[in-house]
């Protein structure tokens, strides 16, 4: 499922973007219109490269572990930018799903890399 998310994300974000694209310049050219983000068509190049060029196993390692960096990175901002505060003035019960799912995602990461290690 996650895989056919990824998979769909370009499409779908092109598809949008041409429908919710600005209709008032007539004389425009669609591909004009076709505001794809900057991320996305890299992730587009990426893989066509990928599909053909064959990539050396150590290159693919540190990309792999490049890649994990930077999604741990994304984690780490997206957390960064939480409110903590608001959820602390409802109470300690508002604040309990937040430890609850941050304990479990540390002992699954313990367990994974003792089981990796």
């Amino acid at each position: 499922m996650k895989l056919s998310r990824v998979a769909l994300l370009a499409p779908v974000v092109t598809v949008v973007s041409l429908w919710a694209a600005d209709d008032d310049a007539q004389g425009r050219h669609w591909i004009r219109k076709l505001a794809l983000p900057w991320f996305i068509a890299l992730f587009l190049a990426v893989v066509v490269v990928n599909s053909i060029v064959t990539v050396p196993p150590s290159v693919a390692h540190l990309c792999l572990t490049l890649s994990k960096a930077l999604l741990l990175l994304a984690v780490t901002a997206t957390a960064m930018r939480s409110r903590l505060d608001l959820v602390m003035q409802m109470g300690w019960r508002a604040a309990m799903p937040v430890v609850a799912a941050t304990v479990a995602s540390l002992l699954v990461a313990m367990a994974f890399s003792m089981i990796i290690l």
